[in-house]
Order: structure tokens, then C-alpha cells, then sequence
């Protein structure tokens, strides 16, 4: 019996150790590569939208309720949601420096589009590589007519950090002023931009500024995010936990939607999860088997006991004790067993866990992120259609193993009450019959 319990509670202890690494480093692996969730407008709503004829062809107009503070203040009170960012969009001309010239159409072509971000770090470029800082700092909330610029346009007008530039809205309405942004910080665009660029399709023309510059440069009453805001969890796992709570807030959902990412942690983390599933499965499996052969040793043990179990009876001790003096035995024999179990599922944990893993991960299918091919992406300001560049992320080469006091703690009080049931069950047998019966039984 000391044997099969060692054996027993060494598998299930060792299962027990490598579910809970593997748990750790898939909630480690979760938050380095995040989540995020998607405020939008609802564009597919025709309701929203405008449209007029004019001599150069139809104006569009939004009309529906814009993203503002208001929006994100309630939904940042969700539970999960660790930070934000928030994306407007606007066009502007250069007044005091020169763009990098792509195709032009006519004189007013020369322009370039930009994006203001509430924090330049969580900006998709950047967050996927395209875009990498390597002088000075990223926009934050609190920055005031700041500007990121590429290391191409620093070069072309001998710009550097501190220096200032100035634009205008390019909108054929007129009238807007000219507004002067400082260069905070500058950035190196990982893109090869070809021939067939405009200027304002050119990445290497980014101007990437704040909220309060753009909303100078609009000459908006409030600060409005065009191009939605994204909303960042620690944890992917509970994405959609988190996206119902937000659709149960009181927002205008004629005029918005939420879209999901997670594609990041997908990429890296197949290996685990495939895992995680077959050790939760096999700790099902052999807590079920080690429960079924406990179960049929200690019956057969108390059936074999039935000679000791008449005397003591006829003796007069009462039944109670009896079966005691059986649980006591076997939860010493518990006892030592489960403490050998914590020796011999250390030495043995680490190497299977190497050998499952080594086995998931060549099984496991390398998942490919690529970008939409519907031509959006040489528009698009927001790094939507940018994929992940899963070669530099993170992904988990094997899993460190320890089994803790926790685990063995586990393995005693779930093996001690198992035990107790057990001998409590298959002593009832026996017990219920009449000491003259249980010796007859004996001959």
C-alpha cells in the first residue's frame, strides 16, 4: 500500500507542478504580448453618414456621435483594461520645411496625413516594429504641440530634437492657422517606401503628434478620436469577459462597435495551450485511476482484515473505533508515502515536463500573421493592417518546474480526505454485519 500511494501521489504531484508552470508562463507570455480591444465608429451604418453632391463629386460627412473623453472614461472603469490610446486623423501642409515628394496629382497633392495618439508607445507602429524611437521620448498624455518625425525628414530639413516646424490643415474649407509642433522624438520607419508613394501615402512623412496639436489644427471644440481608441488588457484570456462588460455601459452602440486582437499571443502561445490542455487532462486521468485503485486496495485490504475485525467486534469494541484505528493507519501510511512523493516528483517533474513540451512544440503548426491584401494598408494610419513580426517575440523554449509545499499540501489534504472516504466506505461492508455472521465468515 506504501508503495502504490508513492507511485500514485508522485504522478499526481509531478501533474500538479507542471500545470501550474505551465499556467505561469502562459499568464507571463499573455501579458508581455497583451491584447487589446477596438472603439470604433460604426461606419457600416448608414445612418451616420451624409452624402452631397458637389463640382469635384460627392462630400461625405460623419454625423453620427464622435469618440471623446466621455466614452473613454467609462469604459476605462472596466475591470482588465490596464491603458488606452486613442487615434485622430488629420491632413496637413507643410509651411516651414519640406516633405519628402511622392506622386503629385496637382500643387494642393503635396501634403501628408497624421495621426495624434494619446500615447505614441502604445501607437500600432511602434508596438509592431515598423516604427522604432531612437532619439528622445514618446508623446503622453499630458504632452502639449509635440511631434514625432521620421529620421528621413529630420535628415532632408536638418531637423533635430528641440527644433521646431510648422503646419497647416490642407481642407479646402481655408482658414485654419498655422500651427508649431517641437520634435520630441525621432523615429526610424522599418518600411521600404517605393516610387509609387504620394506624399502623404510616404510613412517616412508621418508627423505623429498629440491631441491638443490636432485639435489646434482642426479648430475642433473637442478632442475627437477619428480613428477610434484602443483599449488594452494584461490579459487576452479574458478578452471577452472584459468586451461584454463594455457593451453593457450606456454608450451610443447605433454609432460604435469593438473589434478584438489577440492575434499576438496566438502566434506565441500555441505550444502551451495545447499543453495545458493534455497535463489537465491527464491530471483528470490519473486523479480518476488513482482514486478507482485506491478505492479497490483498501477494499481489498479491509476484506482481508475480516478475521481481526470479528475478534474486535465480539471483544466489544464498538465499530466506530474500528474503523478509526483503520483510517489512522492508513493516513500514517498516507503520511509517509506522500512525503516520499515530494523527493521523487522533484527529480522527475522538470524532465517530463521537457520531454511533453519537446513534443507539443514540434506538433504545433507555425502561424502566420499577414496583413489584408485589399490595398487598405497604404492608406491606413492607424497600423491595423500592419501583422505582427512574430521573430522577435518571445515564445517559450521550455518550462521551469518546481513543486512547492503548496502542491504537496494539495496532495495531502486531497489523498488524507480520498483516504478517509475510502476506508470509511469499504469498512461498511463488513461492519454491517452481525459479529456472529462476520466469524462464521472466518472458517
Amino acid at each position: 500500500m506504501f508503495l502504490v500511494l508513492s507511485i500514485l501521489s508522485t504522478f499526481v504531484l509531478s501533474g500538479l507542478s507542471i500545470l501550474s508552470a505551465v499556467q505561469q508562463s502562459a499568464l507571463n507570455l499573455r501579458q508581455s504580448v497583451g491584447g487589446s480591444i477596438h472603439l470604433i465608429r460604426d461606419e457600416d451604418n448608414s445612418r451616420n453618414w451624409t452624402y452631397q453632391q458637389a463640382p469635384g463629386g460627392t462630400l461625405v460627412g460623419y454625423t453620427g456621435s464622435p469618440i471623446t473623453d466621455h466614452e473613454i472614461e467609462k469604459i476605462m472603469q472596466v475591470e482588465g483594461i490596464n491603458a488606452y490610446n486613442g487615434v485622430g486623423d488629420g491632413s496637413v501642409f507643410a509651411r516651414d520645411f519640406s516633405f519628402i515628394s511622392g506622386i503629385q496629382f496637382s500643387e494642393r497633392s503635396d501634403y501628408s496625413r497624421l495621426p495624434s495618439v494619446t500615447n505614441s508607445e502604445y501607437y500600432k507602429y511602434f508596438q509592431r516594429g515598423v516604427f522604432q524611437l531612437i532619439e528622445g521620448r514618446h508623446i503622453s498624455p499630458e504632452d502639449n504641440n509635440v511631434v514625432l518625425i521620421s529620421t528621413a525628414l529630420a535628415e532632408k530639413n536638418g531637423l533635430k530634437l528641440g527644433d521646431t516646424l510648422t503646419v497647416q490643415c490642407n481642407y479646402d474649407a481655408g482658414g485654419y492657422p498655422d500651427v508649431t509642433l517641437e520634435i520630441i522624438g525621432i523615429y526610424k520607419s522599418t518600411v521600404d517606401d517605393g516610387q509609387f508613394n504620394t506624399t502623404s501615402t510616404d510613412k517616412r512623412n508621418r508627423l505623429i503628434i498629440d491631441h491638443h496639436a490636432m485639435q489646434e489644427i482642426m479648430m475642433t471644440d473637442t478632442v475627437q478620436f477619428d480613428n477610434g481608441v484602443e483599449f488594452f488588457v494584461n490579459d487576452p484570456e479574458n478578452m471577452e469577459n472584459i468586451v461584454s462588460e463594455i457593451q453593457k455601459l450606456d454608450l451610443d452602440w447605433d454609432c460604435f462597435k469593438l473589434t478584438v486582437d489577440n492575434s499576438g499571443y496566438k502566434a506565441v502561445a500555441s505550444s502551451l495551450t495545447a499543453m495545458q490542455s493534455m497535463i489537465t487532462g491527464l491530471i483528470t486521468g490519473i486523479g480518476v485511476g488513482s482514486v478507482g485503485i485506491l478505492a479497490l486496495i483498501l477494499h481489498m485490504r479491509v476484506k482481508q482484515r475480516i478475521h481481526e475485525t470479528g475478534i474486535l467486534v465480539s471483544a466489544g469494541v464498538s465499530k466506530g473505533r474500528i474503523i478509526l484505528q483503520y483510517i489512522a493507519e492508513t493516513l500514517l501510511i498516507s503520511v509517509a508515502a506522500f512525503g516520499l512523493s515530494y523527493f521523487s516528483s522533484s527529480m522527475i517533474a522538470q524532465g517530463t515536463s521537457d520531454f511533453l513540451f519537446d513534443q507539443i512544440a514540434e506538433e504545433q503548426p507555425v502561424i502566420e500573421l499577414e496583413a489584408p491584401d485589399d490595398g487598405s494598408e497604404f492608406l491606413d494610419i492607424t497600423g491595423k493592417y500592419i501583422p505582427y513580426d512574430t521573430s522577435d517575440m518571445v515564445t517559450p523554449q521550455d518550462i521551469e518546474v518546481r513543486v512547492t509545499g503548496f502542491h504537496l499540501l494539495l496532495v495531502y489534504l486531497l489523498g488524507g480526505c480520498i483516504a478517509v472516504l475510502e476506508v470509511t466506505l469499504a469498512s461498511q461492508s463488513v461492519l454491517k454485519m452481525k459479529p456472529k455472521n462476520i466469524l462464521t465468515q472466518m472458517n
